[in-house]
């Protein structure tokens, strides 16, 4: 069951610019984006609120506007195995789709009050199903993100704790920072750990020592970057 009762607000410019923005609708037409917009709903939700859980009916796939989503499944003995955290501006749900599931195989939480939208399904279906073009242009985009989501994979499963973290606290910095700069953890640090594939107390120990070599700074859930092209230096491959 839900946690909270989720409310609905409108549709507003800044919303449908993100949607315009979004990878599964970057190619849609304008007859074709409207039919999307007329059929989906804003869906505002409250820190750790169930948005759906592992097997609920797949009814919608979902664009997330503000805060973060965890996608996680709870294994027999009871334990979080959190798979991803959904940034803003990221989809979810639609590989189930595309895949003819008809039932979500993971829970969705909320790891802060986050905004999301609710693309509805068929909808969607049925547009790909009614053009060739919009297919091959979506399997195009689609595939550039998941060549870039294998390369992620290949880094977070050879390295160690540190390098995980370094590349997991680096990637919430723009490419072209390179002054020290701030960012403040959406997650709780257990929500991290997992993510990561590392114990919690590993990622207390490691981000002590990053602390401890001057290249970061501790504060409550923020983390200051003090070093970031040194932090570079550390995941680089090359």
């Amino acid at each position: 069951m839900k946690t909270s009762q989720s409310r609905q607000i409108e549709l507003n410019e800044y919303i449908l610019n993100s949607m315009r923005q979004c990878v599964l609708l970057q190619s849609l037409s304008l007859d074709q984006f409207d039919k999307i917009v007329g059929s989906s709903h804003i869906i505002e939700i409250a820190d750790n609120d169930i948005l759906f859980e592992q097997g609920d009916a797949l009814n919608n796939i979902y664009l997330l506007i503000s805060g973060g989503i965890k996608l996680q499944r709870l294994s027999p003995t009871g334990d979080e195995k959190v798979f991803e955290i959904i940034r803003p501006g990221h989809t979810f749900a639609e590989a189930v789709l595309f895949l003819g599931g008809s039932k979500y195989p993971l829970s969705a939480i909320s790891v802060s009050s986050s905004v999301v939208v609710a693309i509805n399904a068929q909808c969607y279906l049925q547009l790909l199903n009614e053009s060739n073009v919009l297919c091959m242009s979506l399997l195009a985009k689609l595939s550039q993100r998941l060549h870039k989501m294998v390369n992620e994979i290949d880094r977070l499963t050879l390295h160690n704790a540190t390098f995980r973290l370094v590349d997991y606290l680096l990637s919430h910095v723009p490419e072209e920072q390179h002054q020290h700069t701030n960012i403040i953890l959406q997650e709780p640090k257990n929500v991290i750990a997992s993510l990561l594939s590392i114990k919690p107390e590993t990622l207390s120990r490691t981000l002590k020592t990053l602390s401890k070599q001057g290249l970061i700074r501790l504060e409550g859930s923020t983390i200051e970057l003090l070093e970031i092209n040194k932090l570079r230096a550390l995941i680089s491959l090359t």
